[in-house]
């Protein structure tokens, strides 16, 4: 006898049905975790942007006028507890198309090498995405 019993065949089908389910699996999650590095990059833009702009206050404290927000922000210890859901620039206004991130600022004074400084530390979040810290010094000059 020439050919493939049905058996055969079915058994053919079934084969080629699983080996095509595990290559659209992983073509699957190639894509769905494609965006990823892109958000990453931002994340890391946006958490470099918030460092600059606390790094450019000053070391000592300062009396914050009223009302106190982010745009009349003076000196690096004003931002310690800053949330922002939503990238956002120094006048709180929204950045377009960074609303899908949280950033949470956190200052805590610390010694180097017997030098006070402080610990600014950046964490920029994109749902389960990405979770990015960026932390600096700010020395007391």
């Amino acid at each position: 006898m020439k050919g493939f019993s049905l058996v055969e065949l079915v058994i053919t089908i079934v084969v080629i049905a699983i080996a095509l389910t595990a290559v659209f699996l992983a073509l699957d999650t190639a894509a769905g975790s494609s965006a990823n590095p892109m958000a990453e990059t931002q994340a890391i833009a946006i958490g470099q942007a918030y460092l600059e702009e606390i790094q450019s206050k000053s070391y000592a404290p300062l009396p914050c006028p009223t009302p106190c927000s982010r745009s009349t922000y003076n000196d690096v210890d004003d931002y310690n507890g800053l949330s922002n859901t939503g990238a956002q620039n120094q006048f709180g206004q929204p950045i377009p198309g960074l609303s899908d991130y949280t950033i949470q600022v956190t200052v805590a004074p610390v010694t180097l090498n017997g030098a006070p400084a402080k610990l600014i530390s950046v964490n920029v979040t994109r749902g389960n995405l990405t979770d990015i810290t960026l932390s600096s010094y700010r020395l007391a000059l």
